[in-house]
């Protein structure tokens, strides 16, 4: 009886850190608010010039020869949607590392990893707020999409949509945990989450169809989260195909979502037991 109220104590602890955190990093994202802006607004401004071009090379809105390949001819939608979730890498990938190195700066850090507290609820506080801030900045790229671009949503569609969001943000949760560590030894990692990012919107299909690329890209491509989340999420949003028939892409995303979460633990384990032995924490 005494073991369970322990448990159900610690359990309790846990969750107060994981909302101290998720508040905390919420009150810095407010303390700049043009940051909100920002992310909200000017994403859509990133794709604009797509459309345009798209445009201007199709002489309309549709194109035949799109639909073939991605079962709609409605090319403005799928771009709408690449930009999406793109975001989410963007903001998540960044966010992470960015969060590490600002309490190195602050010079708590070295308070958070010498505490008893138990360090996967310090960091579920950050990725959550992350993924709440992310989510804030998709629905309003949605809706100002949906105003200009008369996109039709409708709950029945956004449901499946929203888990596999949530599948997408699992996998990217590993690879912010890998920034992370880079944080930790080495400081910085702008420039890795630069790269990754880079790569990310090259080997996906965030601006045009994954077969548009060579064999050998759609190959690396595969090995992407965000290329099953954009092709299921596509598939379920312009064609209409039900998520059950999806069940390969679905199953893909989860096991790439596996790998990322276990090799970003791993990696963050190694690189703060590293710091530690070594004293650099604190230093800039």
């Amino acid at each position: 009886m005494l073991q369970g109220g322990v448990q159900q104590s610690n359990f309790r602890s846990n969750l107060v850190v994981v909302w101290n955190e998720v508040v905390k990093n919420l009150k810095f994202l407010l303390a700049y608010r043009i940051i909100i802006v920002f992310w909200a607004v000017f994403p859509i401004f990133w794709f604009i010039p797509f459309i345009l071009q798209g445009q201007a090379f199709v002489g309309g809105l549709q194109s035949p020869s799109f639909g073939l390949i991605t079962g709609s001819e409605e090319f403005i939608p799928f771009i709408v949607i690449g930009s999406v979730l793109n975001s989410y890498v963007n903001t998540l990938l960044y966010g992470m590392g960015e969060s590490i190195r600002r309490e190195a700066l602050q010079g708590t850090l070295d308070y958070i990893l010498v505490s008893p507290t138990n360090k996967a609820y310090v960091l579920i506080g950050k990725a959550l707020s992350e993924s709440l801030s992310s989510t804030i900045f998709a629905v309003s790229q949605l809706t100002i999409s949906t105003i200009l671009f008369g996109m039709n949503i409708s709950l029945g569609v956004m449901l499946p949509v929203f888990l596999i969001v949530i599948l997408l943000i699992l996998g990217l949760y590993g690879l912010s945990l890998v920034l992370a560590a880079f944080s930790l030894l080495y400081k910085q990692s702008h420039d890795v989450s630069e790269t990754i990012g880079y790569v990310f919107y090259v080997f996906s299909p965030v601006r045009y169809p994954l077969e548009s690329l060579p064999s050998w890209a759609q190959a690396f491509g595969k090995l992407i989260p965000l290329t099953y989340a954009l092709i299921i999420v596509r598939a379920i949003m312009l064609i209409g195909t039900p998520l059950s028939a999806m069940y390969f892409e679905v199953f893909a995303l989860l096991v790439i979502d596996a790998v990322l979460i276990i090799a970003g633990i791993y990696t963050f384990n190694w690189m703060e037991n590293k710091t530690k032995k070594s004293g650099t924490i604190s230093q800039y």
